[in-house]
């Protein structure tokens, strides 16, 4: 088996801020000087002595968490790892530590002064202490940068997913229905030409909309040219089904300006055709409503047929509301609901219950 791939590199904690820590530490260590007596010039030359190479160092110990990922480096191995590296930078800043505050004693007074034993240790312990705690800080921003990378990448297989899932649902709607248009256009044209016009017209504009979808790659259109296109799809299943497709469309001017994605409502109008008015001889009824209130988005189909349970939408092999349910829930983020419930005294409602601002999503 070939060994696991490492993590994506990520950015380095910001300069100024690693910078801007050491320089508080500094500061402080100067304080402790001059509270013990020591001149002002002199505790400001102990501070740098006493931070300068640990700062350093502490680079490397930033960078441990790129050099031994934790996600591929675990318990023990990862701590053979890391115990010798910080022991190192520990050592390592303690002797720079020395041969500043030896050059420093040399320089301004002459005389080259080692600092006492304990004073030696218990630098050596502090350092321990930073770079120990500079490694995790590393650590915790490898980790973070990963899992923000990580999301990043699923917001966009999300974002294909849904666009796929959208050619998907153009294909399951054009061809059989324009089909059963042009079939319903064959008798109309001798018999009412004018009324077969309008009707190649309004099936101009239903292709019209399909493709400028997907040659624009839109994610998000106004709910009115939407609104437009079911208008047009009902009115070309009227030539088919005649008297027996009865329509009510209602929606509020506030619902039809908010954007939503492409094919949201015409899926949901066809599945109450298909099986809530078509399957009857005497057809049925089908209101369609938008109303947007309380930053929400709420679109209604409702058919008066004979009901179905929600297993048996699932169930069906026709995808186009199990597609929808799934585009929606990547587009919104897991903030748009598809409900679908079948009324006591019988019949069919679908409702959409959106957000009215996608954009406040992040889709």
């Amino acid at each position: 088996m070939s060994a696991a791939a490492p993590p994506p590199p990520a950015s380095r904690p910001p300069f100024l801020a690693y910078a801007g820590a050491w320089a508080a530490l500094a500061a402080v260590y100067a304080a402790l000087y001059t509270t013990n007596g020591i001149e002002i010039s002199r505790s400001a030359r102990a501070a740098v002595a006493a931070v300068l190479p640990a700062a350093l160092l502490g680079l490397a110990s930033l960078d441990l968490a790129r050099r031994f990922p934790w996600p591929l480096e675990r318990g023990w191995r990862l701590g053979l790892r890391l115990a010798p590296a910080l022991v190192g930078l520990t050592v390592g800043s303690t002797a720079g530590w020395l041969v500043l505050i030896v050059a420093e004693a040399r320089i301004f007074t002459g005389a080259a002064r080692w600092p006492a034993t304990g004073i030696i240790l218990w630098q050596t312990v502090i350092n321990g202490f930073i770079h120990v705690a500079l490694a995790g800080v590393g650590y915790a921003w490898h980790t973070a940068e990963a899992l923000r990378q990580a999301r990043e990448q699923a917001a966009k297989a999300d974002a294909l997913r849904a666009r796929a899932e959208l050619q998907l649902l153009r294909s399951q709607v054009q061809p059989h229905f324009i089909l059963n248009v042009l079939h319903a256009l064959l008798g109309l044209v001798r018999r009412d030409p004018g009324s077969a016009e309008h009707a190649l017209e309004r099936l101009g504009e239903l292709l019209r909309f399909g493709s400028e979808v997907h040659q624009g790659g839109a994610d998000w259109v106004p709910l009115l040219r939407e609104w437009e296109f079911v208008k047009s799809y009902l009115e070309l299943e009227g030539l088919r089904l005649g008297d027996r497709l009865r329509v009510s469309l209602e929606a509020d001017p506030a619902a039809l300006l908010v954007a939503v994605p492409p094919f949201a409502l015409q899926p949901v109008v066809e599945n109450a055709i298909v099986h809530g008015v078509a399957p009857r001889a005497s057809g049925g009824r089908i209101a369609v409503s938008a109303r947007r209130a309380d930053g929400r988005l709420r679109l209604s189909v409702a058919d008066d047929g004979p009901g179905s349970t929600e297993a048996a939408v699932l169930a069906s092999p026709r995808m186009g509301l199990r597609l929808l349910r799934e585009r929606l829930a990547a587009l919104y983020g897991g903030r748009a609901f598809v409900r679908l419930e079948t009324p006591p005294g019988g019949g069919f409602t679908v409702l959409l219950d959106l957000p009215d601002d996608p954009a406040a999503d992040g889709a």
